[in-house]
């Protein structure tokens, strides 16, 4: 089916432990890989998505509190990537004599999403308001099936 890899996309963001393998470097960086993503995370910041298909395509939804849309940069690779990249600095810090508290995550992240055949890369439509970016990627035309007469 031509939704299976976006259904196997779906359930590897929605269920990290499956088909995932973990690695850390010395710089405080995570990563988790499988076929089809990469999660790179710093700080503990971690972006999170909602991807749903419609008729017309393909919806992605990425939660970004804090930061201003000249922080975040989407591009799509010529073989179908989505990435979905920027960095959150701001933080909230409270200072008194005994403890330093830091509440809020920042840092640089990076998601990246295959997205289906079907999909439409050059026609994609990306807003973003209130923290959450909203990207809709519509669906190419499927082709027709011409039936050709053949006399005899």
């Amino acid at each position: 089916s031509p939704f299976g890899d976006f259904d196997r996309i779906v359930s590897a963001f929605f269920d990290p432990d499956a088909s995932t393998s973990t690695s850390s470097s010395g710089s405080g960086q995570r990563q988790q890989r499988n076929p089809r993503s990469t999660i790179v995370t710093r700080a503990g910041f971690h972006p999170r998505l909602d991807l749903a298909e419609t008729d017309a395509g393909y919806v992605v939804h990425a939660d970004l509190p804090g930061i201003s849309k000249d922080k975040v940069d989407v591009s799509i690779s010529d073989d179908g990537v989505l990435m979905i990249s920027g960095e959150r600095s701001s933080n909230k810090e409270i200072k008194d004599e005994q403890r330093h508290v830091v509440e809020r995550s920042y840092g640089r992240f990076e998601r990246t999403v295959r997205l289906p055949q079907d999909a439409d890369r050059d026609n994609v439509q990306a807003k973003m308001a209130d923290g959450v970016l909203e990207l809709v990627v519509p669906k190419l035309a499927a082709p027709k099936e011409a039936v050709k007469k053949i006399s005899i």
